[in-house]
């Protein structure tokens, strides 16, 4: 008698068990299916717009370094000096202001050349002081810097060298950027009603949007064609503002 209630507990467990399966396999069935029918139901797509625009200011930001050692700090910064005032009068020839000029902070460092003593051992010796100084120039007069930029080998004559290169810049990214949004929408809508004709189905309305990739990028091109990250050319004045959207559309 103690065996069959055990018996009909057991399957009583189990009855429970492949009940509770049952509805559980039931559920995750329904969603999985409304999940399904959601997707088919709508169209995901991406809208591009782009637009030709110039920079309307610059800003070359050069750190000058004494063309060599001095022996002592002080005749370092009497060097840093005289080639920063040559390095001012070149700008002031090519049309700049002071007001257009900012001086940074002085300061100095020592030098060291490395010299191979033979068997892998390398002495580092003490070759004097060298003086830094930044001098930055603002301008949105774009043609003077570009000229100054194209005659800065004359600088190299009097032993000043420039490595850092001139910013191009554009003021109203957020108006432009707004803009091509706008357009990309109206470009994403356009692509929508492409395929719906295809598949005889019409576009309804909007259920999601999300902005990607905002790029300026030179007017020659560019090879990046990421959604995600953007990129920003500071280099050239002629660029190209370009802006991807991604947007999910109700299918009627």
């Amino acid at each position: 008698m103690e065996n069959k209630t055990i018996t009909y507990k057991s399957l009583w467990v189990f009855a429970l068990i492949l009940s509770l399966g049952f509805i559980i396999s039931a559920g995750v069935m329904g969603y999985a299916l409304k999940q399904f029918n959601s997707t088919k139901n709508s169209i995901t797509v991406k809208g591009l717009a782009e637009k030709p625009i110039q920079a309307d200011s610059a800003r070359w930001e050069i750190h000058l370094q004494t063309s060599h050692t001095s022996d002592t700090i002080p005749q370092a910064y009497q060097l840093l000096d005289q080639q920063m005032k040559e390095l001012q009068s070149f700008f002031v020839e090519h049309g700049f202001k002071a007001a257009d000029m900012q001086l940074g902070n002085k300061s100095s460092q020592p030098y060291y050349e490395e010299v191979n003593m033979g068997e892998g051992r390398i002495n580092r010796e003490f070759k004097g002081y060298m003086a830094l100084q930044s001098l930055v120039i603002a301008s949105r007069d774009i043609k003077k810097i570009e000229q100054a930029a194209k005659d800065a080998y004359l600088l190299d004559e009097k032993g000043i060298a420039i490595e850092q290169k001139p910013e191009y810049l554009v003021s109203n990214l957020e108006e432009i950027k707004m803009s091509l949004i706008a357009n990309a929408t109206k470009n994403a809508y356009s692509r929508a009603n492409e395929f719906a004709k295809v598949g005889g189905v019409k576009v309804g309305m909007m259920r999601s949007a999300s902005q990607g990739a905002f790029y300026i990028l030179p007017e020659s091109g560019s090879d990046d064609d990421s959604d995600y990250g953007g990129a920003y050319d500071k280099a050239t004045i002629n660029k190209i503002a370009r802006v991807v959207v991604t947007i999910n559309y109700a299918i009627e």
